[in-house]
């Protein structure tokens, strides 16, 4: 007797169809944990607005490189494209962000290196990903 399986293994798959999606889905579900976690230690521990600060930046770069490792593992070739460009989608949503809702991103040099940066650090991890693709078997 075959069980069926449930609607959301099938929008999984085609979630996976679109690797650069799917890898800025994962990097938003990291950054967001890892929001949580920064606030927990703020809330219960003793961090100054530099500390906070860094680790926010630590938690945005962490969460672009392990979704562009995700993102290209659902790929055969060109890792660091679909890493980077992970990167790349990513740093743009938290620009638009930052621009709609809070009215903090500046269009200027050093805003432009930290969306640079991430499409870094997303090629990086997508070259890392792309060693551990899922097609491979």
């Amino acid at each position: 007797m075959k069980v069926p399986q449930a609607d959301g293994s099938r929008r999984l798959d085609v979630l996976r169809a679109i690797p650069v999606l799917y890898g800025c889905l994962w990097s938003l579900f990291i950054a967001f944990s890892g929001t949580v976690v920064i606030f927990l230690f703020a809330q219960y521990g003793d961090w100054g607005a530099n500390s906070l600060t860094t680790a926010a930046y630590v938690v945005h770069c962490a969460a672009v490189f392990f979704g562009a490792i995700a993102a290209a593992r659902q790929v055969d070739s060109r890792g660091w494209f679909h890493g980077g460009s992970t990167g790349l989608l990513y740093a743009l949503i938290m620009v638009a962000i930052g621009l709609f809702v809070y009215n903090t991103f500046t269009m200027d040099g050093s805003g432009l290196f930290r969306v640079l940066l991430m499409a870094v650090i997303g090629a990086f991890g997508g070259m890392i990903g792309s060693a551990f693709s899922r097609t491979d078997g």
